[in-house]
């Protein structure tokens, strides 16, 4: 692993471990009790994180570059990140993809896990009760949390994909 992946790797490293603690405090929710578990810090710093991780591919204008001045001239902007294998491909696109895919999944959690399941209206013939719905919601996007945490993980931590400064 190289040294400027390093970051990238130790910031996915804790996402997977929040969603660990975060799948151990859904423990039975919405099956055996109905206590809404404080998960808050842990979405809050997953969230966080995410965003970092978007950023470093795409970073957001600073103020100076609304009025159209350039990167060069503005002091805080920032240029993204470059990502590339062995053979100098660009992964920037692939990185972009998997930290932006991983942001939606934190925030299908956080919609989810906002959710009063005695508010939601499904359809007469519904597959499955109100409770189910909202627990596959908040267990959908914490796989995809994982799942992209996962691969952003093993792809840099490999050296398959590394980060260029």
């Amino acid at each position: 692993m190289s040294d400027y992946s390093s970051p990238v790797v130790h910031s996915v490293a804790k996402i997977l471990e929040l969603s660990r603690d975060i799948e151990n405090k859904l423990q039975g929710y919405l099956v055996e009790k109905h206590e809404r578990p404080d998960i808050s810090y842990e979405l809050l710093k997953v969230l966080t994180i995410a965003d970092d991780l978007t950023q470093l591919a795409d970073p957001e204008k600073t103020s100076g570059e609304f009025f159209g001045l350039p990167k060069d001239v503005v002091g805080g902007s920032k240029h993204p990140v470059s990502f590339s294998n062995n053979l100098g491909w660009d992964f920037g696109p692939w990185f972009g993809e998997k930290s932006a895919s991983l942001k939606e999944g934190v925030k299908r959690v956080i919609m989810n896990w906002e959710l009063d399941p005695d508010t939601v209206n499904l359809v007469e013939n519904a597959p499955m009760s109100t409770n189910e719905y909202v627990r596959d919601g908040i267990d959908s996007g914490l796989h995809e949390v994982r799942t992209y945490a996962k691969v952003i993980f093993d792809q840099l931590f490999s050296d398959r994909v590394k980060v260029d400064k």
